[in-house]
């Protein structure tokens, strides 16, 4: 029998942890922690920021750009703990955290189609995201409150302070236009702490800062004008966002470009409501101001909150505010109104403007009601100087200036119920009897001459037969015609003397003009008798002559 070698095992007496059977595990699990540290070595802190309301954004999903370079992406979103907001977890990376301080900026990025036009195109399809904006500092912040509204970065602009005694429409977004080019728009909208007018806080980009200076002037643009000044009809309608928001635009004069604004001195620039106000005439506007009183026992209908505030022409402040009140028979008017101190600085050079007011005032400086146009136009209030002297009293809170009285006129109801009157007591029966006699009595002898008159040229007209009769010169020949021709014009004119002296009295200045025709006519027709007899007794007599 054969016999096989058999394999010799040899009996472990100790134990083998490291053996081949472990190596792929250990080579998996150094890959998994390696690829962990690459995971961690590259994410960076975990941040909260609040916003309003949530536009778009998707946990996983929605990602945090600066640039457009995705640095982050949206974790979590949940309400905040008072419920009036959405707080958003978001993982960042870590070369982005030393963007994360006190200047950085978060806001939504999300496609709005709204009246300032369409934008975030680019997010309908990848969707909402959140845009960073900051610079780098050594200090990190993790919460942050989010924008409404895409971030401005000051140092690619600046900044200006704009202040009008209402809204005009204007709302943050309003566009900002210079030659109806868009510069920039306004990005805050606020009532003033006092209450007194509205603050507005407009956003100029940076390579138009220079077209605005001291000498600039901001205006709110018209919704529709209409312009009809050269002969042609010429309109236009503001745009859609124009419409909603409003707009504003700055007039500079060109002669002032040069001066520009440094960025050192904060000027608040009066805001107009139209360019009509911006052209008419007005002293320290934008200047110091302040809120002084009148009292009027006297009708001020038409007085409106706005009306305006008139020195020598020139609009010096405006009305704010009107309270009526009954008081022993008449309506007491308590008018509070907002004046520019800086308009009447030039007259008085005073370092403290409340003193210039006061003195002017001691000098004879008086309010009154006075109306735009007699009887349907609204009123203002006019400052003027008397020859008497005033004192302002401390009413309150308030200063109350001295006032005029207007004398007190008859309405037009009254004016023409004693026109009438006037005009029923005119002795108009007996002058128009007067009129039809006259003109009866001047009837009579201007019918006679004008039958005379057609007697003569009857007369004539046999006497030219006659003549055509006896010559055939071609000379006489004419003369027929032409008599005939004058002494029918002559006929006519006698006749539209006729008519007249019916339309005119016979002591006017017409009638006694026409006597002396009439004379003058009388004298002309005894000569033609004359001439008539003489051509009757020789027919010759025109051509050789009378013997």
């Amino acid at each position: 029998m054969r016999k096989y070698n058999a394999p010799k095992v040899k009996e472990s007496r100790g134990i083998q942890l490291l053996t081949t059977v472990w190596l792929v595990p250990l080579i998996a699990m150094i890959i998994a922690l390696w690829l962990a540290f690459e995971y961690y070595a590259k994410i960076g802190p975990m941040i909260e920021i609040t916003f309003k309301a949530n536009a778009g954004l998707i946990e996983n999903q929605s990602p945090i750009k600066i640039r457009n370079v995705n640095v982050g992406l949206v974790k979590k979103i949940s309400l905040t703990e008072d419920g009036e907001g959405v707080l958003i977890q978001a993982r960042m990376n870590r070369d982005v955290t030393p963007y994360l301080n006190k200047k950085a900026r978060f806001w939504i990025v999300h496609p709005d189609v709204g009246s300032n036009g369409v934008s975030g195109l680019d997010t309908i399809v990848s969707g909402s995201y959140i845009e960073l904006s900051g610079k780098k500092e050594q200090a990190t912040t993790y919460h942050f409150t989010g924008l409404e509204e895409p971030y401005i970065d000051d140092s690619k602009g600046r900044y200006y302070v704009l202040s009008a005694p209402e809204s005009y429409n204007i709302s943050e977004g309003s566009t900002i236009y210079y030659r109806m080019i868009e510069i920039g728009r306004v990005v805050r909208v606020g009532i003033s702490p006092d209450g007194s007018h509205v603050n507005f806080t407009a956003f100029v980009k940076e390579e138009y800062t220079n077209f605005i200076n001291k000498k600039s002037k901001f205006y709110t643009r018209s919704a529709f004008n209409m312009d009809f000044s050269k002969g042609t009809l010429d309109m236009s309608l503001a745009p859609l966002s124009q419409l909603l928001h409003g707009g504003i635009a700055i007039y500079t004069p060109s002669n002032t470009l040069d001066e520009n604004l440094s960025s050192a001195e904060e000027i608040i620039f009066p805001l107009y409501k139209n360019l009509a106000e911006l052209r008419s005439k007005q002293l320290g506007i934008g200047g110091e101001s302040h809120t002084y009183k009148v009292r009027f026992a006297e009708s001020s209908t038409k007085l409106n909150v706005g009306a305006p505030i008139e020195f020598q022409g020139f609009q010096v402040g405006y009305v704010t505010e009107i309270e009526n009140e009954y008081k022993e028979g008449n309506i007491i008017s308590d008018i509070y109104m907002l004046l520019y101190t800086d308009a009447f600085k030039l007259m008085d050079q005073d370092e403290n403007n409340n003193e210039i007011i006061p003195k002017l005032v001691h000098k004879g400086l008086k309010a009154k009601l006075s109306t735009t146009l007699p009887v349907v136009g609204s009123q203002f209030i006019e400052l003027l100087f008397t020859k008497t002297s005033g004192e302002i009293i401390q009413e309150g809170s308030y200063e109350l200036l001295p006032t005029i009285k207007n004398k007190k006129e008859k309405s037009i109801i009254t004016q023409t119920q004693q026109l009438l009157e006037k005009l029923q007591k005119l002795p108009l029966e007996p002058l128009l009897n007067s009129m039809t006699a006259m003109i009866e009595e001047n009837r009579r002898p201007t019918n006679k001459l004008i039958k005379r008159l057609e007697q003569t040229v009857a007369n004539f007209n046999t006497t030219i037969n006659h003549l055509n009769k006896i010559t055939a010169n071609e000379d006489l020949q004419s003369i027929p015609s032409n008599i005939n021709t004058t002494l029918i014009e002559l006929e006519n004119t006698l006749r539209d003397i006729q008519r007249l002296t019916y339309e005119y009295g016979g002591d006017s200045k017409f009638a006694d003009q026409v006597s002396l025709t009439l004379k003058a006519v009388m004298e002309a027709s005894e000569s033609f008798d004359k001439t008539n007899k003489m051509l009757e007794r020789n027919a010759n007599a025109l051509v050789v002559g009378d013997d």
